[in-house]
């Protein structure tokens, strides 16, 4: 009947206007779903982990590395750091600009901060004057240190430089210019008892502890 059909008509129309509007509104979620700025997935998160399986920890002003540049092509040293000869043939880096002199102690030189005398650096190397082991001779050692005013003692332990027998020795205590504290590392080789060592104020006990550890990782033997 033609009332019938121009029924079916408008409901055919209707129902194509519902089609089309719910085509468009699919269309657009896929467009805003692949439009979107790629985020790390499974294997970028598995990359950024560390061997623990935790995020790695940015950096922060006070202990992150100096860059690095290279030298003769093949080393690379902080940008803040120069390159200098000790005794016993011991090679290191010390902090660029800082005047060097030789101590009266066998085997020993010194660096000193020119902008802050309360910062210190020494370096070098000697036979050992005792017969005993490393960490013996040094605990013997520390015995007769932490007989200093507020001698507080952070660590004295065990490790290793390039395989070499060492010992990484922390502490403070209350010097002339006041709350000094102390990192240095020694390890023998060859003969020879080198060590690298950092003293300065609290403030500066960060960047100590990178001055410190950039002269044990480019040092040789």
């Amino acid at each position: 009947m033609p009332g019938t059909a121009q029924l079916d008509g408008r409901r055919f129309t209707a129902v194509a206007v519902m089609l089309n509007l719910v085509c468009c509104a699919v269309a657009g979620v896929t467009w805003t779903l692949f439009d979107r700025e790629p985020t790390a997935g499974p294997s970028e998160v598995a990359t950024n982990l560390t061997i623990t399986g935790e995020p790695p920890v940015t950096p922060t002003a006070t202990d992150e590395p100096s860059p690095t540049e290279t030298s003769n092509g093949t080393e690379s040293l902080p940008l803040s750091m120069e390159r200098v000869n000790g005794p016993a043939g011991l090679e290191t880096v010390i902090p660029r600009g800082w005047p060097t002199k030789t101590l009266s102690e066998p085997g020993s030189e010194q660096a000193t901060d020119p902008a802050d005398d309360r910062r210190i650096i020494k370096f070098g190397g000697a036979p050992p004057s005792g017969s005993t082991n490393i960490l013996d001779y040094h605990l013997d050692y520390e015995r007769k240190v932490a007989k200093r005013p507020g001698y507080v003692l952070h660590a004295l332990t065990p490790t290793s430089v390039r395989d070499h027998d060492a010992v990484d020795w922390r502490f403070e205590w209350n010097a002339p210019e006041g709350r000094r504290h102390v990192r240095v590392v020694y390890w023998r080789t060859g003969g020879i008892e080198y060590f690298v060592y950092a003293h300065g104020p609290a403030a500066s006990l960060p960047e100590t502890a990178l001055i410190v550890r950039a002269m044990v990782d480019q040092s040789a033997p």
